[in-house]
């Protein structure tokens, strides 16, 4: 009787176990195609060998990751054939079968121009619901390169589609909107923009003038012409910004959040008043305490300031000055405020007394010290001997 008892124990554990082992198989296609598009589209391939029901899954994935530095220099096809990433990519986007394509990311080294364009060609024409497009094309130096080997152009079809959510556009591109005027891109809601270059001094205003639901903005520039940006979006509510020599003219009244950065001391920014804006990040190279300064002034419900001392080119002699008195705005809401890279210098420490001075509901103020400046805790008893208007405030120096 008990040996009759075990062995009803061991078939049902045995089946059990078999029904667990086999439970994924027993999913629908609908939710194996889900489950596949958390992963990058090499990955998912690789999955179509585990059986026949898996053979064609990873076709339906609306989502391609296209990644060329995750793929080696050649590889083995399943058939033994020796391919390189440029015949991975076409067989991959003529095996595609989904329906919608949603996502779509590449990154490549722009070997071909003309594949490229067929490429996105190819996409293009079935991407009407496409919704997040990220593309990096990094350039392939050759011996003596000319200009149209430098930069690959944006196709035009890209900006047509027009369910696009998120566009991120990074490398050597140059992007020319001006010419397709026909073009609007109403869903975008988030764009990011490295490191491209701009075909004239208009693409970029003509650009952010077909997107009129923007809220986020990545505009990262590296080139040294000498353009005028102006950023005038009444929906943005985050900016990131990094540029070199360039000026600036910021009109963005539903701003929030704002990350700013200026490689060079004769950049210089015009902004408007920022009554939303309650995070502040400024890169701080040792030029352009005037910018932010002007930012202070501007931002009346400033929450959260965070100071971030890049350590770019030499530091020049410059004085902190006090803006003029404005009991009704000026850091009357900030609470939070954080400075790394802290070296001591004059305008440093006049910079961090007056926000002290300031501040009337400060909670918490930061300091990490540059590794070579001053000990900690000199630099803590300097600071705790200047008056604080918040009673509340909290010093801490790292």
């Amino acid at each position: 009787m008990a040996n009759s008892s075990i062995s009803k124990r061991q078939k049902l554990y045995c089946r059990e176990e078999t029904v667990g082992a086999d439970r994924i198989s027993d999913l629908p296609d609908c939710l194996l195609v889900h489950i596949l598009s958390f992963l990058r589209t090499k990955q998912a391939i690789q999955t179509s060998r585990l059986s026949s029901r898996w053979k064609l899954l990873w076709t339906y994935v609306p989502k391609l990751n296209l990644d060329i530095d995750s793929f080696p220099k050649f590889e083995c096809d399943k058939d033994g054939s020796i391919i390189n990433f440029e015949c991975y990519v076409s067989k991959v986007l003529a095996k595609h079968k989904a329906k919608y394509l949603r996502n779509f990311r590449l990154k490549y080294k722009l070997y071909h121009q003309k594949r490229l364009d067929r490429w996105i060609s190819t996409f293009t024409t079935t991407a009407l619901n496409l919704q997040e497009l990220d593309l990096q094309i990094i350039n392939c130096p050759t011996p003596t390169p000319t200009p149209t080997e430098c930069c690959w152009k944006l196709p035009h079809s890209i900006f047509y589609c027009n369910k696009l959510v998120v566009l991120k556009i990074e490398g050597h591109i140059v992007l020319d909107p001006s010419s397709s005027s026909s073009f609007q891109l109403n869903t975008l809601k988030i764009l990011h923009l490295e490191s491209i270059t701009f075909a004239n001094r208009n693409s970029f205003v003509t650009l952010l003038s077909f997107c009129p639901v923007l809220e986020d903005l990545t505009l990262i520039i590296d080139d040294y012409k000498e353009f005028k940006f102006k950023i005038c979006v009444p929906t943005l509510k985050r900016l990131s910004v990094s540029y070199i020599n360039n000026k600036l003219k910021i009109d963005t009244p539903s701003l929030e959040y704002f990350d700013f950065e200026c490689q060079r001391s004769y950049g210089s920014i015009c902004p408007t008043r920022f009554q939303n804006l309650v995070c502040l990040v400024f890169k701080y190279n040792g030029h352009n305490l005037s910018v932010l300064e002007a930012l202070l002034l501007r931002a009346p419900n400033l929450r959260v300031v965070l100071v971030d001392k890049i350590a770019k080119g030499r530091t020049q002699k410059l004085y902190w000055t006090e803006p003029p008195n404005d009991p009704n705005s000026l850091l009357s809401h900030l609470t939070t405020f954080y400075f790394r890279g802290y070296k001591g210098l004059k305008h440093e420490v006049a910079f961090v007394k007056f926000i002290l001075k300031e501040a009337r509901v400060l909670k918490a103020m930061r300091i990490e010290v540059h590794h070579h400046s001053k000990l900690k805790k000199s630099v803590f008893e300097e600071l705790s001997i200047f008056p604080r208007r918040s009673s509340t405030c909290l010093l801490s120096v790292k």
